[in-house]
């Protein structure tokens, strides 16, 4: 009986000191993750465009595609977005005149997985519909649920000058130097404002 209980008592002992080594110490880390909302619009090529008017067709019917150049953006949003443009009047280099800013055009298509009439919308997606730029902001693609990133929201705009389409001036360049809405010829230059705000 002494062996039997001898034997009983290493066995607990055993078993009292696995239990002991199993005794464990635990802290906490707290992880926090913040996303905040991100916006962000890029020009990725066609930052300066350049029109010559040179011919008497040009004068009167004005120019666009393919004799301007593109513009391509994307749209980075954690939020769904409006785009809209605005730009002063074109001012002659060395003053003397200026150049009615709704002579100057815009139309766009989308080239992202975004769409126009799906995700974005826009009134301006055919040079017979281009929105003649003024100096009070108009909203150029508006949102259907447009938050994505740069993959889903890539656009090209499409240029135009004194064609009279759309909203633009109904005049062309020829009558407004004929009636003195633009004073003379030379070099006029402006700033097109593109911005994008989260709706």
């Amino acid at each position: 009986m002494k062996k039997f209980t001898f034997i009983l008592v290493i066995a607990i002992l055993t078993q009292a000191g696995t239990l002991f080594s199993q005794v464990t110490d635990i802290e906490t880390v707290d992880f926090t993750a913040i996303l905040e909302d991100v916006l962000n619009l890029n020009i990725l090529a066609g930052g300066a465009q350049t029109v010559t008017f040179d011919t008497p067709d040009e004068y009167n019917n004005g120019v666009g595609v393919p004799d301007i150049g593109e513009t391509t953006i994307t749209v980075e949003s954690t939020t769904d977005w409006n785009l809209t443009v605005t730009a002063a009047d074109l001012t002659r280099l060395g003053g003397g005149a200026i150049i009615p800013i709704d002579n100057v055009g815009i139309y766009l298509e989308a080239t992202g997985v975004h769409t126009i009439g799906g995700e974005c919308s826009s009134a301006f997606t055919s040079a017979a519909t281009a929105c003649g730029i003024t100096n009070a902001a108009q909203t150029i693609i508006g949102s259907n649920g447009n938050a994505g990133d740069a993959a889903d929201n890539a656009f090209t705009i499409f240029w135009a000058m004194g064609t009279q389409t759309g909203s633009m001036n109904g005049a062309s360049i020829f009558e407004q130097l004929s009636d003195g809405t633009i004073a003379q010829v030379g070099t006029f230059n402006t700033t097109v404002n593109f911005t994008v705000t989260a709706e």
